[in-house]
């Protein structure tokens, strides 16, 4: 069962971004754009295998093959709508796109996050908000499966079309009448608490989070981490001016949406596990560092330009100048920016590091081997923080004779 999951969501997954080659008219370079998602499907997969009691790696799988099933049907309902077109099943694959895709990823998404890391909600209140919310789901589909509306046809992503009018088609399997009007009632209520749902999601990891500690608290910590980061490159990429930096910057966001999956995938399997430290620190260091080498390179830039101007005629100096000036400070500047760092939010290992140097300092100097002894237990206290410690001092020359040879 599991191997067979996990062959058919990769297969699925897999499939469906090869056979997007096949509307590269509709994609154009966006095609790319659903190789991210490909970690949803692999990551679920081997969690299933792995993990088969855990449900967040079937709910990681599914949610893998859907993403990359909706690029294909896209592509295809596109297609298969425009005159001409022998494609059979256009209206069927606008009628699924407008109705399952959006209400089963939210529900898939909801249920890995209130489950997570353990696969069992932070308590009973919120295992009921979890029913209700999955309720809403299957309501929020049904409704919208069988509403009487009008349902959008998709729009390639790139090519002289991607900038058309919006075009509609009456829902093929709409229940006329009263009913129907009742269902489309139903869908549009569900689809706007929506958003109410989601705050559940985030109630049960600040609860899980605020009980939580050791393992599960590093669990934690990758997803939060995680999550800032892709929310980091989302808001670079909406602020940056438009051009082609903006664009790269809307791209590595997206491949950053990749990386949860990934991140959920080692909390859950404890693979590195702490090693969540050691990112968070560095992603702080250099963030801060890119930020003042930014602002000094600006600076350096218009400064030098506005004094060298009536010199250089605009001749690249300043430019070159404010380079060499960046690359030089780049160096001490990392060095300044880890020590505050480390000084203001990671206390503890900048006093531990501070207690190892000046314990080296004095080992240099020190000759009586009691207080060295001493000495290093409070180092060891101070640093490490052990419930107890010893120290064995091993001798290997049980008697000397006057040459400083071992005796026989």
């Amino acid at each position: 069962m599991r191997r067979a999951f996990a062959v058919l969501v990769c297969a699925i997954a897999i499939g469906s971004l090869a056979m997007d080659l096949w509307f590269l008219d509709f994609f154009g370079p966006s095609i790319v754009l659903g190789i991210p998602t490909l970690a949803f499907a692999i990551v679920g997969s081997v969690l299933v295998l792995r993990r088969a009691g855990d449900p967040i790696g079937w709910l990681l799988g599914v949610a893998g093959a859907l993403l990359e099933l909706v690029f294909l049907l896209a592509a295809y309902a596109y297609t298969s709508m425009q005159t001409g077109t022998a494609l059979p099943g256009g209206q069927v694959a606008v009628w699924f796109l407008s109705t399952f895709p959006v209400t089963v990823l939210f529900g898939l998404v909801l249920s890995a996050l209130i489950l997570f890391p353990d696969g069992r909600p932070p308590g009973r209140a919120f295992a009921i908000l979890l029913g209700v919310s999955v309720t809403c789901v299957i309501v929020a589909m049904v409704a919208g499966a069988l509403s009487d509306r009008l349902i959008d046809v998709p729009r390639p992503l790139a090519g002289p079309h991607a900038d058309d009018p919006p075009r509609q088609i009456p829902n093929p399997f709409a229940m006329h009448g009263p009913l129907g009007d009742l269902l489309l009632l139903a869908s549009s209520t569900m689809l706007k608490i929506f958003p109410v749902l989601a705050l559940i999601a985030a109630a049960a990891l600040v609860v899980r989070f605020r009980r939580s500690g050791g393992i599960e608290r590093e669990q934690l910590r990758w997803l939060m981490y995680t999550a800032a980061f892709i929310v980091g490159l989302l808001l670079i990429g909406f602020l940056t001016p438009p051009g082609p930096a903006a664009n790269v910057a809307q791209v590595a966001s997206l491949f950053g949406i990749g990386l949860l999956p990934i991140a959920i995938g080692i909390a859950i399997t404890r693979y590195h596990l702490y090693d969540i430290d050691v990112l968070i620190r560095r992603t702080l260091i250099y963030a801060v560092l890119s930020a003042v080498l930014l602002a000094t390179y600006i600076a350096g830039v218009a400064l030098l330009q506005a004094i060298l101007a009536p010199l250089t005629a605009g001749s690249g100096v300043a430019v070159a100048i404010s380079t060499l000036a960046v690359v030089a400070l780049f160096q001490p500047l990392r060095t300044r920016v880890q020590a505050t760092v480390d000084r203001r939010l990671y206390r503890e290992k900048y006093d531990a590091q501070r207690t190892l140097d000046v314990f080296a300092a004095r080992l240099r100097d020190e000759v009586d081997l009691a207080a060295l002894e001493g000495e290093l237990l409070g180092v060891v206290n101070d640093t490490m923080r052990p419930a107890y410690a010893n120290v064995w001092l091993r001798d290997s020359l049980r008697t000397r004779n006057d040459s400083g040879t071992p005796a026989a």
